[in-house]
This record gives C-alpha cells, sequence and structure tokens, in this order.
C-alpha cells in the first residue's frame, strides 16, 4: 500500500503541474505576474525567489498550484501594477490563460499515449469464443484469430469495431490466423432485448421460451419491465413447456435490441501468472464446480457466480430463450487444475476464489502485443488512439449533463488510489498508461463549463467577448467561491461512494 500512495501522488502531482505549467507559461506571456507557482499543498518546505514569481515545493504532494496576481480580489497587492493583474487583462486574454492548463493536460494525455505505443505496442484484438449460428461463425471467423483492421482502418482497441458493428452495415475485416492475413466480409445480426436476473431462493425450472412474467403475457420487452420489476420484489416466470420459475429478485438488467457479430475477446486466460494461495503460477485451472473454464467468457460467468449464494441463480435471456443459468458456488469449491503436465483436483474457499478473481494480474493475458510496421507509425497510432479516449471522455462527461449517467458512476482520489495499486501489479506500462489516462481526464473535466473550473472562467471571458460588456469582478468571484464550495461537496460525496465501492 505505502508504494501505491508513492504511484499515485507521483502521478497526481506531475500531471496537475503539468497543467498548471501551461496557466504559468501563458499568465507570463500576456504579461500577468505569478505571484506563486507551488508544487505540493499544505507548509513551505523550500522556495526560491525568482524576478515576478517565488518557486516552491510544500509539505503535501497532492498536485500543485499558480496564484497570478488580481486572481483573488480580497487579496490583491497594490504594489502590483494593475497592468499586471490577470482581472485587468483583455477578455481574450484571460480564456487562454484558462484554456492553456487543459490544453497542456491534453497535450501530455497524447504524449504519454503515444509513448506508450512507441515503447510496447498495442494490445491484439483477439477472439476468443464464437456464438453458433452467429455472422462470425458464419463468415469463418474462429477463436484465436487477431481482428488486424475494420473497413481499412487499424485497429488499436475494440473501440472502432465496437462503432462499425452498432451500425449494422456491412464490415470488412482483415484478421491475422497463423500469421497469415485474410480478409473477410460479414453483416452484423440484429440481437433481439436480452436481460440477466438473479433470482434468490429460486424455486421450478425453466424451459422452453418465457410465455409470462408475475401472470401477464410477455411481448419481449424487457427494458419496458425494468419500470416494474424491482430489487427484492416476487418474480414468477412462466415458459411455453408449462414451467415456471420463481423466487426474489436480486438483480434485473435489460439490455436493448442490438447488432452484434458473434464474437467474445480474448481479455484473459484461465492461467495463473503468479501464487496466489493455494494456486501456484502456471496452474491451468479447467473446471470451478461445474463450470468449465475455458473462455474469457467463463471466467466473467465464474466471476458473477462467486458474487451470489448458492439458493441464488443467475440467469440470462436472449429474446424470450435463456441463454445460460446457473446457480451460485457453496462455500466449498471443488477446482480443477493442470499443473505441470499432471491433473490436480483441490478444494478452495469461496472467499479465497473471491480474494482470487479481485486481484489484478492473477491470470495470463488472452492476447499478446503487436507492434506497428515503424516506431513513426507506432506514435501515430498512438495519438489516434489518445484521441479515441479523449473522445469517449468527452462523451461520457457530456452524458452526466443529458441524464445518460450518474454522478455515482464517477471516481475520486480514493477510486483513483485503487486503479493506479492494480495498474501496479500489471506493469510498467498500465502504470505510465493511467498516468496518461488521468492526463487526458483532468483536462477534459477541468473544461465543463462550471464555476471555479477552467471551463467556468473561459465560458464567462467568452460571454465577455460577445456581450462587450464585463461581469462585475466581485460577482463573477463570488460565483467562483459558490462553484468551488459545490465542487468540494460533489468531491465528499464521491470519495464517500469509493469508500463504500472499496469496502
Amino acid at each position: 500500500m505505502f508504494l501505491t500512495i508513492i504511484y499515485f501522488l507521483l502521478i497526481l502531482t506531475g500531471v496537475v503541474v503539468v497543467h498548471e505549467l501551461g496557466h504559468y507559461l501563458f499568465s507570463r506571456l500576456f504579461g500577468v505576474r505569478v505571484i506563486e507557482f507551488a508544487i505540493g499543498m499544505g507548509p513551505k518546505i523550500w522556495s526560491r525567489k525568482g524576478k515576478k514569481t517565488t518557486f516552491r515545493i510544500n509539505a503535501f504532494p497532492i498536485g500543485g498550484y499558480v496564484r497570478p496576481a488580481g486572481e483573488d480580489l480580497d487579496a490583491v497587492d497594490s504594489s502590483i501594477p494593475e497592468n499586471e493583474q490577470i482581472q485587468n487583462k483583455p477578455a481574450w486574454q484571460r480564456f487562454i490563460i484558462y484554456l492553456a492548463g487543459p490544453a497542456f493536460s491534453l497535450i501530455l494525455g497524447f504524449v504519454i499515449l503515444s509513448l506508450v505505443a512507441v515503447v510496447w505496442g498495442f494490445q491484439e484484438i483477439k477472439i476468443d469464443k464464437i456464438e453458433p449460428g452467429s455472422p462470425a461463425e458464419i463468415s469463418g471467423i474462429a477463436p484465436g484469430d487477431r481482428i488486424v483492421s475494420v473497413n481499412g482502418k487499424i485497429l488499436i482497441d475494440n473501440t472502432r469495431l465496437g462503432e462499425a458493428i452498432a451500425k449494422g452495415d456491412p464490415i470488412d475485416l482483415v484478421i491475422m490466423r497463423d500469421g497469415r492475413e485474410m480478409g473477410i466480409t460479414l453483416v452484423p445480426e440484429m440481437l433481439p432485448q436480452e436481460t440477466m436476473m438473479i433470482i434468490s431462493r429460486a424455486q421450478g425450472g425453466a424451459g422452453g421460451e418465457i410465455a409470462s412474467i408475475n401472470g401477464a403475457t410477455f411481448s419481449g420487452d424487457y427494458v419496458g419491465y425494468g419500470k416494474v420489476l424491482q430489487p427484492e420484489s416476487s418474480i414468477k416466470i412462466g415458459f411455453s413447456d408449462g414451467q415456471t420459475l420463481s423466487g426474489t429478485l436480486l438483480n434485473y438488467s435489460p439490455a436493448e435490441e442490438r447488432y452484434a457479430m458473434g464474437i467474445y475477446y480474448a481479455n484473459f486466460q484461465p492461467r495463473i501468472a503468479k501464487d496466489h494461495g493455494l494456486f501456484k503460477k502456471g496452474d491451468m485451472i479447467v473446471s470451478v464446480g461445474s463450470l468449465e473454464t475455458k473462455t474469457s467468457y467463463d471466467l466473467t460467468m465464474m466471476s458473477q457466480l462467486l458474487a451470489i449464494d448458492p439458493s441464488d441463480l443467475l440467469i440470462q435471456f436472449t429474446g424470450r430463450e435463456v441463454a445460460y443459468q446457473n446457480h451460485g458456488f457453496a462455500e466449498e469449491i471443488p477446482v480443477k487444475l493442470e499443473r505441470d503436465g499432471k491433473s490436480v483436483e483441490i478444494t478452495v474457499g469461496k472467499q479465497e476464489m473471491i480474494s482470487l478473481v479481485s486481484e489484478a494480474g492473477v491470470f495470463s493475458q488472452g492476447s499478446d502485443y503487436w507492434y506497428p510496421d515503424s516506431v513513426f507509425q507506432a506514435a501515430g497510432l498512438g495519438l489516434q488512439w489518445a484521441n479515441s479516449i479523449l473522445v469517449t471522455m468527452v462523451r461520457v462527461v457530456g452524458s452526466l449533463f443529458t441524464g445518460g449517467a450518474n454522478i455515482n458512476e464517477f471516481t475520486g482520489p480514493i477510486g483513483l488510489m485503487t486503479i493506479v495499486d492494480q495498474a501496479i501489479s500489471l506493469g510498467l506500462r498500465i502504470v505510465i498508461f493511467i498516468t496518461g489516462f488521468i492526463s487526458l481526464n483532468l483536462g477534459v473535466v477541468n473544461m465543463i463549463p462550471f464555476p471555479a473550473l477552467d471551463g467556468g472562467r473561459m465560458l464567462l471571458a467568452i460571454l465577455e467577448m460577445i456581450t462587450r460588456k464585463r461581469l462585475d469582478p466581485k460577482i463573477e468571484g463570488l460565483i467562483n467561491v459558490i462553484g468551488f464550495m459545490v465542487l468540494m461537496g460533489l468531491m465528499i460525496y464521491i470519495t464517500f461512494v469509493d469508500i463504500g465501492r472499496w469496502f
């Protein structure tokens, strides 16, 4: 944990200092005096006074800050000329000064992700499992294939492929199999609505197609039932063969109809990458209880079943048909392994299995890395990679204001520390990637047009440029103070949410 805290503080301080450097440089460019440029927070442990700026290092290495003259109207130094105070600068200059911080954060994120691409290359987009009868199977795609490109564009991650599938149009793929590239064209298939349910104290059985839910004829609209079926409510499902399944509904997760090609990615393989309890590095998990573990999909289902009781039933429906069902694991679970070429059976406690799947880096990666034809191509693809992540971030932040996302889905310092802890166990590549990711995120969040954020100050500057009328600086300061208090309240709330997740 100590190492995690050190890494976290170094990453956070590094990306914040670069952010503040943007503000500092453009403040100086436009003749704004920067009173202080500090690394860290709290009491000073070192300082050096420059010609117009005091540079200092503070006791707590948590971020940093710059203090332009004239920003705090309650503490304006009358000895500083008015033309060196930020409040007296033209709106367009103030806009650029406030934009510079997020811009430097974004630039840093792009540089870091490009560096990751140049040094390590990219994770393969590899196929682990094919749905029977799916477009992927019909077109000849097989487990183990690596998807190289989609519609003529090289795949950096699976985002571009997912976007192409979602359109439903024919897709031209290039796949790599046994060192040779092959071209394949397929048309995604529209899947009906789906849902996953967890039913406590489940009684009866599932057979045939769903005919009714709680006595009402089922039309196939799982999403519509999401307004009716609430956690801890009773549920009774009738099937076309006369069977019924009843119990208490613990979880209900419906999904709209969507286009799919019927593949699962090779994220992990059931091979142990490091010693953990009864498991030894190199062990291949063959089965856990009655569940065979051959693919990443199987490992995902194993994790789901570890989270529920033996009397609970996890059941998935695609359309009206049962796609998967299984009960939760018992407290003692028989596990079959392949160890040093021999078949081994062990009994593992449920909590130890939960610990196994919860620790990052325990399971081996399901795919390797591939490297572009040249360093320059790697750098260019790295920039594309960063841009793709940036676009996704903007969409997610935007959805917070449109109702598509919930504030509980975001994370704060404790959540970030958990992510950094997992990254450390996965290696230097992931640590550096997370640094770039955090820097991009810092840039995007700070551009939100909210008081106290750079985006809020930028918005006021834009309004001034449009109306040619300056808002009273004292009112502007009050708005930013209120905004800061609201942000601190949100940060405290998100921190409590993070603590809840951690426990």
